[in-house]
């Protein structure tokens, strides 16, 4: 088990790293003499990784990385707008003030990160993990974990367009505008306000608006 979870992350990385890029057929046994491991633990791990959406297998083709589409991308920004907006009405009044001190801190640092690199982009995205977990529910925080696992190779691999780069708000702004909401309502208005920053064009470009 360990094994296959070390050769997991290592494809993992390669994906972000863009190494393996959308429409690439994955070699099992390639992979396998590449990593000096049996093809056994591979396909665990190919498996794994194609139940979580980052590979998918195209019958009479193989296993390639998954092809991106701007309905992916709408569809997972959705399913973390629901995330974190039903997190915010949890913890705006709870978890938040307590921790209100660190999280400041931690969005200072995101706020002063470099846009557009992979370490940057993790930084984020931990951030908003702490929100999350905030809530309370271990269910909540580990499908943020899923969802932003793909929203992260979604971004990695620009598939919008280099004219459409997703943008991000300002974190300090945002836990200092959640201070102050005066209910839950206006805590899950703020958290999707900040979720859809500068990806309006998302659901433009699908005709959803």
């Amino acid at each position: 088990m360990q094994l296959s979870r070390d050769v997991y992350n290592r494809i993992l990385e390669q994906l972000l790293a863009g190494t393996l890029l959308p429409g690439q057929i994955i070699n099992r046994r390639q992979i396998a003499a590449e990593f000096g491991v049996s093809v056994a633990p591979v396909l665990e791990a190919m498996l794994l990784l194609e139940h979580e959406g980052l590979l998918e297998t195209i019958p009479r083709k193989g296993t390639q990385v998954r092809l991106v589409r701007n309905e992916d991308i709408l569809g997972q920004f959705m399913i973390r707008d629901a995330i974190e907006s039903k997190a915010a009405r949890l913890f705006w009044n709870k978890g938040l003030p307590e921790a209100a001190d660190d999280l400041l801190d931690f969005a200072s640092q995101v706020d002063t990160a470099v846009q557009d690199l992979l370490e940057d982009w993790r930084l984020e995205i931990l951030f908003h993990k702490e929100l999350v977990s905030l809530a309370g529910i271990p269910a909540l925080t580990q499908a943020f974990d899923r969802t932003m696992k793909l929203n992260l190779f979604f971004a990695i691999t620009r598939s919008v367009g280099d004219e459409k780069k997703l943008g991000r708000d300002n974190h300090v702004v945002l836990i200092r505008n959640l201070l102050d909401a005066g209910s839950a309502d206006e805590a899950e208005k703020i958290m999707r306000t900040h979720v859809w920053y500068a990806k309006e064009h998302l659901i433009k470009d699908l005709g959803q608006i």
